[in-house]
């Protein structure tokens, strides 16, 4: 007989919010007790939870406040002091891509005969949880999506379906039951039921809860299963209530001492830093493994499983998340959107941009910066100057005027024109007839170079500047923003940056003058000289002049700011919070040190590992 799984309102409760109005699942007039038993125990056992206080109405709130605030320009050096205590990070909850990847290597675990199967019949319910927002000192530039923790009735919706979808489907058949619990759950011996039920919850719930599994879980997570015998749907609820504990949902780290400021992680804990930021999921057996018995703790242990698990092909995509994020020009808008009107037809000349352009011209700066962190052992300065296309498509190889690449050794560009970081296409097309040079120097100056841009004056426009039939788009916004309140940043921190790539066009092409049209007609006029000659002050108060795209890409890779940036880009991917200047200098400094050191990407990235920072839980406000 099926006994009552929780409530809907206890599992939103576990979770740290309330829902106005419980909605108990199923008929069975024994669930509203036992949900309200649950709900009771769930409070005495998760109190740090529950203490966050009960949000109401719509269920929305932020827990902790991740990358809060406001930023000054990028220090170029980062003085480490061994005594300061870093801020306590916040209550994390697992991001949408992480929380996927979490429950699909369970299923794998539990069932792997059906995992696809399986996975396959709950990608409906995955796909109606919110997306993760982009959360960051700015909402257009390296903003880490990973880092939202907005919880919405909506979190608490989709991931009961899921839970509940993946208990069913995983007790489906007596084959699936027996490979989750064993022979035991299938046999017609009621007598091992209790013991073969304990030993599932504590397998299962290893994985699920990331840490061990005591004799009290084991008592807690049987509950909706009742007294023996037991079915399969008695172990179906049994998964899903593991499916949304608290544990499985948030980072949650006590560490090895609580009485001190900082605390060093316990082994469990340091497991799942390690796999959920190397590949944004849950640790395998192997790392399992090395936390049960403790040589995780160990130096050797822990630099062994450093390597291991940065050799893992699952790194790769998840630093690709974080190269993907950090270059992410949201500014950029789909590339076919104006394909049939005059004007943007007119300008295209006889070349279509196709739906995915945009995307592809994204995914190359990602492939970019991965080929210099896993296939060539490059370093940040080869990414930012490199020469080389990672166009994978037809449509942006032929823009470049490459082959397409398929692997291997990328082929150089062929323009000399076209140099660097700075000069790929995700960062010079807009969608539209025209260029966008001032967006151009602020994604420079706050992606780049983690410059902080005074907000513009309540009555400035925030429109692009307008295609002119007798002017460039230089002129037109030298015109726009070279007077008044506008002035003292845009023709000194903003449009320099943006002219010096003025000689590609808004789709990336290489331009020697600039072809005029009438904005309605899409008619020729005529042409514009291109004028790329500006004094980029990558360094305040720096009057060196940049006659082109390669003199500023020199320019900002000499400069030790980029390499500053990126080490306080990496931190806030890392730790999910905004850097402390002061108290978080040790962990920057030693990103920053193998930046400053030119070693390769590769080890850049591992730097961060290896930082006592990422090793211990801080409990200071």
């Amino acid at each position: 007989m099926r006994r009552g799984f929780l409530s809907f309102d206890a599992l939103a409760r576990a979770r740290g919010c309330r829902y106005v109005g419980a909605l108990v699942r199923g008929g069975n007039a024994s669930r509203p007790l036992l949900a309200r038993r649950s709900l009771e125990m769930m409070r005495r056992r998760w109190p740090w939870l529950l203490g966050l206080g009960a949000l109401t109405g719509a269920c929305t709130g932020i827990i902790g406040d991740p990358l809060g605030g406001k930023e000054g320009s990028t220090p170029t050096a980062f003085v480490c002091d061994e005594g300061a205590v870093p801020a306590a990070l916040p209550l994390r909850r697992l991001s949408h891509l992480q929380y996927r990847n979490t429950v699909s290597d369970l299923v794998r675990f539990a069932v792997p005969s059906a995992a696809a199967e399986i996975l396959g019949g709950a990608d409906p319910l995955f796909a109606t949880l919110p997306d993760d927002q982009r959360v960051g000192p700015d909402k257009h530039y390296a903003g880490f999506t990973r880092l939202d923790q907005a919880l919405q009735q909506q979190h608490v919706d989709g991931a009961y379906r899921v839970a509940d979808q993946i208990g069913k489907a995983v007790t489906a058949s007596p084959s699936r039951l027996a490979e989750l619990a064993g022979a035991c759950a299938t046999d017609a011996d009621a007598a091992n039921d209790d013991a073969c039920l304990d030993d599932m919850i504590r397998r299962f719930g290893e994985r699920a809860l990331r840490r061990p599994v005591t004799d009290e879980d084991v008592a807690f997570y049987r509950g909706p299963a009742g007294a023996a015998p037991f079915d399969a749907a008695d172990y179906a609820d049994v998964v899903a209530l593991l499916l949304n504990a608290p544990h499985l949902m948030y980072f949650v780290e006590h560490g090895q001492d609580g009485s001190d400021p900082t605390a060093p992680l316990d082994a469990y804990e340091l497991a799942s830093r390690l796999s959920y930021h190397f590949w944004q999921t849950l640790p395998d057996e192997q790392l399992f493994a090395a936390a049960r018995s403790g040589d995780l703790l160990s130096e050797a242990g822990y630099e062994a499983e450093v390597e291991r698990i940065w050799s893992d092909p699952r790194t790769r995509a998840a630093m690709g998340e974080l190269f993907g994020q950090w270059l992410d020009n949201t500014t950029l808008e789909e590339l076919d959107a104006r394909v049939g009107t005059p004007l943007f037809d007119a300008f295209t000349a006889g070349y279509t941009p196709g739906p995915d352009l945009r995307e592809h011209m994204l995914a190359e700066v990602t492939d970019a910066a991965l080929h210099y962190t896993f296939e060539e052992p490059g370093t940040f300065r080869d990414l930012l100057t490199s020469r080389k296309s990672f166009a994978r498509t037809e449509d942006l190889a032929s823009l470049y005027g490459v082959p397409v690449w398929s692997g291997g050794e990328p082929p150089e560009f062929s323009e000399p024109e076209r140099v660097g970081l700075l000069t790929r296409a995700a960062f010079l097309a807009t969608g539209s007839a025209n260029t966008r040079p001032i967006m151009k120097g602020v994604f420079i100056r706050k992606a780049l170079l983690c410059d902080e841009i005074p907000p513009p004056p309540p009555n400035a426009a925030a429109n692009p500047p307008q295609l002119s039939d007798t002017l460039s788009t230089r002129e037109v916004v030298e015109e726009l923003t070279g007077q008044g309140t506008c002035a003292g940043c845009h023709k000194v921190v903003i449009n320099p940056l943006g002219f010096a790539t003025e000689n590609f066009d808004s789709l990336g092409r290489v331009r020697a003058e600039q072809t005029l049209f009438d904005p309605d007609t899409g008619e020729v006029v005529g042409t514009a000289s291109v004028n790329t000659e500006a004094v980029p002050r990558i360094e305040s108060g720096d009057e060196r002049v940049a006659m082109n795209a390669e003199d500023l890409t020199n320019l900002v890779a000499e400069s030790p700011k980029p390499y500053a940036c990126f080490a306080r880009q990496y931190f806030r991917f890392t730790f999910g919070r905004l850097e402390d200047l002061n108290r978080d200098a040790c962990a920057l400094s030693d990103v920053k040190l193998a930046l400053d050191e030119g070693k390769p990407m590769a080890d850049v990235l591992r730097a961060i590992a290896r930082s006592q920072a990422f090793r211990v839980r801080s409990f200071e406000d």
